[in-house]
């Protein structure tokens, strides 16, 4: 599990949350760990039979309004649910961030879910300190997000959706997306040219 540590200060008041999100994190995983599942983190599972993805009450940060997904319907979109206060999300943001771009190209659409609390508040700072750009931001302001796409229990989670609006494959924990593995992966999956 990669691991990051980031100097507190009081400018990062986003940090203030990671000493009991960390310890929440540690507590979610760790049935998967005693259960035989920690070999799956970080893998690309495909969902078979696909399935189709709920209505997600969500809040665009750009815009401060009420949105859903339904703007990328008919397209294939990657779900990325992270926060702030989590480690392996800030590792695997940039590379995220990268997949964005380099797949928008070939009509995919690569958006990431705020699980934070403190919404726009926290995630704002953390975006302009880590220099992430070109990745849309969604608030899960009601929390509802992760009970919505089932099985969501634990941060970084990444849901592959095919343009029929079903999932076809789900990442549990963080992944290095720039890797030409991972690259190979979500290209074969969503039948785009390589």
């Amino acid at each position: 599990m990669a691991e990051v540590s980031i100097p507190y200060s009081r400018k990062n008041s986003w940090h203030a949350y990671g000493r009991g999100a960390s310890l929440a994190f540690a507590l979610l995983y760790a049935p998967a760990l005693a259960f035989g599942q920690a070999d799956i983190h970080g893998q690309l599972i495909e969902t078979k039979p696909a399935k189709p993805v709920p209505e997600l009450t969500l809040t665009d940060l750009a815009q401060e309004q009420p949105a859903n997904l339904a703007a990328y319907k008919g397209k294939p979109l990657i779900v990325n649910l992270w926060a702030t206060w989590c480690g392996p999300c800030v590792t695997e943001m940039p590379s995220l961030a990268k997949l964005a771009g380099d797949l928008k190209d070939q009509g995919v659409a690569v958006v990431a879910i705020s699980e934070d609390r403190g919404g726009k508040f926290v995630v704002d700072p953390f975006l302009k300190e880590h220099g992430l750009t070109g990745l849309p931001i969604y608030l899960d302001k009601t929390m509802s997000t992760g009970k919505a796409l089932k099985e969501a229990t634990i941060l970084p989670m990444t849901i592959l959706i095919d343009a029929g609006g079903n999932e076809i494959g789900r990442v549990k924990g963080d992944r290095d997306w720039d890797s030409p593995e991972s690259r190979a992966e979500v290209v074969k999956l969503f039948g785009l040219k390589s």
